[in-house]
């Protein structure tokens, strides 16, 4: 036998006459399942990105194996198997490329959607911070402490008031002043 037919997984080329068809045993693709089976998917799973992936690759492969049951043409059951393997990862490969390709879309059709507001609002909402910051630095003192009390370090009205000194009417009215200036200065009323 000459050297490229020793390397064939399934000769195609004629056998000389010394050599007969029948020098092979019947090809069963259940025993080659059966005592390459664990290999196959510990090699499939260094090469593949999922375990459902390497059980998938397998078991087409093993579908498409059953073609060469029975044959007495097959030199090296276990090197067909990977082999096959390896073709059957490729197609896998290339059909999830073409699918990663046809899902993009251009961007110009894209809907882009941000957490951000936009950029007029950003500027409107820091102008009305400003107008707050100016209000309140207008309140008379006693007024601007008690409504940074109230809005800065998150205190109750009795809180305020034992601060303060203060009864919780007066925080009252004063939390009542500090808004109504706020409005004014941001609400424009």
């Amino acid at each position: 036998m000459n050297d490229l037919s020793e390397h064939a997984y399934v000769i195609d080329i004629p056998l000389d006459a010394s050599m007969s068809a029948h020098t092979h045993a019947a090809l069963s693709v259940e025993d080659v399942i059966r005592s390459h089976h664990s290999s196959l998917i510990r090699f499939l799973r260094k090469r593949l990105r999922t375990p459902d992936d390497a059980s998938d690759v397998a078991q087409e492969t093993y579908i498409r194996m059953m073609q060469y049951n029975g044959s007495r043409e097959v030199q090296s059951p276990s090197s067909m198997l990977y082999r096959i393997a390896i073709n059957v990862a490729n197609d896998l490969g290339r059909s999830e490329q073409v699918r990663r390709v046809s899902d993009q879309m251009p961007i110009d059709e894209m809907e882009l959607v941000s957490d951000q507001p936009p950029p007029e609002r950003v500027v409107s909402s820091m102008q009305d911070l400003s107008l707050l910051y100016d209000a309140i630095a207008h309140l008379p003192p006693k007024c601007q402490q008690v409504f940074l009390l109230s809005r800065v370090r998150e205190m109750t009205y009795p809180e305020i008031a034992r601060h303060c000194g203060i009864s919780v009417k007066m925080v009252e009215k004063h939390i009542g002043r500090a808004l109504s200036a706020c409005l004014k200065k941001v609400g424009g009323a």
